[in-house]
């Protein structure tokens, strides 16, 4: 579907650059474009449909840096003074964070545009086109909503278009279970509607009912009815092994992040980017390099067929890199997720002469690993003086359901299953299968291959929230002193050798669920109709 961005620029242009918000949902003011002279005709409605796709670009960027840089995946470099992401990284989020609120108002943007859909599909006047624009807008607005709920808990719904703003200010948060079942209602709508998969065209990597299989398979293992998401996700591997030229395990875990391969046979569903072009390229591809000042502007290693990639500190922001704490994790010998997806190099910093001498190379150089799951290898064989990265952002693929399948497995007691299918992620990576005694060490199995496979794609936060595991990790996290790099926990963090204890007190006390805190904005504008803050803010 990368071709399909030209379309859906002009489609921002005429449609999501007009629009403003004074709430949770956006409305189209009165002196710009009237929707009740728009969405006339297929096409005009598959406009709308389009700038959905084209929003859940910033939606998945955010959603990564919230489950990575906010857990023991990723963090910030403090030198580059970017507060949000600082403040992430040490858990220091008040009432103003502006990363969840980008969510926030980005899945609303979601929400009301799959909701406009939604109410015009009686313009559509092709019946095919109505079946699939119904499934893929209710599969957005269950993704927007599945965001929301894990992030915020209590969250206001709509299922109609919001027509008179005045009567936005009397919408309640409502509670979990309310919002679930209109999740699980739209997925089921979804998954009726929509086809397995598109084999070619402009369809290619939009929403499918693999899509929606998968998402309500999670949606599931995060309400811990382990036997319905086993269902679900069963749906998805059988049409896998049925079907192993359209989805299923790339050879290579190269392939799966390259530019040129976009939509391969792993992807479910990705948030995609256009290579070289300046408007719509993947910024994570320079957020996960550091920018380094001195002495040097650029590092080079080499491709296993012997071409040379250098990596260009000078295009690098140091908002998403790896943390050391993740690095010593992977098997350094056999994991080719190790050899082929993290860059290992050693950087002259400028807060060399100060760190302390544990934290020193014997080159007198600071060490830092970056992940190239976001790094766009044709910027090197094409000669492009700027980064332009087409890498994109993946919100399911073939892995994670198997990985999901192996976790439902094992919490309904088939330990022996589990097995098998976590070794399917394993011996894909090099790595020799891995034999449990007990389900709860299949358990902490599945998690720390969940995230040696699926880092910095968004999902460890969610991950550790639905095992109920967030604190005790971030505890260890926050606490992990091995002798390295670990930019989260030393003097990178706090100007000291360890963690500042009003950062420790936090996780040490929280309490399970853990919740973002609703944006301030919003809770100015309805806090005279009920809504309260969630706690601890």
């Amino acid at each position: 579907m990368k071709q399909i961005y030209n379309i859906i620029i002009i489609g921002i242009t005429a449609f999501g650059l007009h629009s403003c918000s004074d709430s949770f949902f956006d409305r189209f003011p009165s002196d710009s474009m009237q929707i009740e002279t728009y969405l006339t005709d297929d096409t005009e409605v598959e406009n709308v449909l389009y700038d959905v796709y084209y929003r859940l670009r910033s939606v998945t960027q955010n959603i990564i840096y919230l489950n990575d840089i906010g857990t023991d995946v990723a963090y910030n470099r403090k030198a580059n003074n970017s507060m949000d992401h600082i403040n992430l990284n040490e858990s220091n989020i008040t009432e103003t964070f502006g990363i969840s609120s980008t969510v926030w108002s980005g899945c609303y943007n979601i929400i009301n545009r799959s909701n406009y859909v939604l109410e015009s599909l009686e313009k559509v006047i092709d019946e095919d086109k109505r079946k699939q624009f119904a499934g893929e807008a209710k599969f957005f607005r269950a993704y927007a909503y599945f965001q929301l709920a894990r992030l915020f808990g209590s969250i206001p719904i709509s299922t109609e278009v919001i027509h008179d703003y005045t009567t936005l200010y009397g919408y309640p948060r409502m509670s979990i279970d309310d919002i679930y079942d209109q999740i699980v209602q739209d997925l089921t709508d979804a998954i009726a509607n929509l086809p397995d998969h598109y084999s070619v065209g402009l369809n290619r990597g939009r929403a499918t009912r693999i899509a929606a299989l998968t998402m309500l398979g999670n949606v599931y293992m995060t309400r811990n009815d382990f036997e319905s998401a086993k269902t679900h996700l069963k749906h998805v591997i059988d049409f896998a092994n049925a079907n192993p030229g359209i989805l299923g395990l790339e050879d290579d875990v190269e392939d799966i992040y390259d530019s040129t391969n976009a939509n391969g046979k792993e992807i479910i569903l990705a948030a995609q980017f256009n290579y070289g072009s300046t408007i719509i390229s993947n910024y994570l591809m320079s957020a996960s390099i550091p920018n380094i000042i001195n002495p040097s502007t650029q590092d080079t290693y080499i491709y296993e067929d012997g071409t040379p990639c250098t990596i260009k500190s000078s295009e690098g922001v140091s908002i998403l890199l790896m943390t050391y704490d993740l690095f010593k994790k992977y098997d350094q010998t056999k994991d080719k997720r190790f050899k082929k997806l993290i860059y290992n190099g050693v950087y002259d910093a400028e807060f060399t002469s100060d760190a302390p001498f544990e934290y020193r190379t014997a080159t007198n150089a600071t060490y830092i690993p970056i992940t190239l799951k976001y790094y766009d290898h044709q910027n090197n064989y094409n000669g492009l003086t700027r980064y332009a990265a087409g890498t994109d952002n993946i919100v399911y693929r073939y892995a994670d359901v198997i990985l999901m399948y192996a976790e439902c497995l094992n919490e309904t007691g088939d330990l022996s299953a589990a097995a098998t299918y976590l070794n399917l992620v394993r011996n894909r990576a090099g790595l020799d299968n891995i034999e449990t005694s007990s389900n709860e060490a299949m358990s902490l199995a599945i998690e720390n291959e969940r995230l040696l496979e699926l880092c910095f794609e968004g999902h460890r936060w969610f991950d550790l929230l639905r095992t109920g595991r967030l604190s005790q990790i971030m505890i260890n996290h926050f606490n992990w002193e091995e002798p390295g790099l670990n930019s989260v926990i030393h003097s990178h963090m706090n100007g000291n050798d360890k963690i500042d204890s009003k950062v420790t007190w936090k996780w040490t006390n929280a309490s399970y669920p853990i919740l973002f805190p609703i944006p301030y904005d919003q809770l100015q504008l309805m806090i005279d109709f009920g809504w309260k803050q969630n706690d601890g803010y």
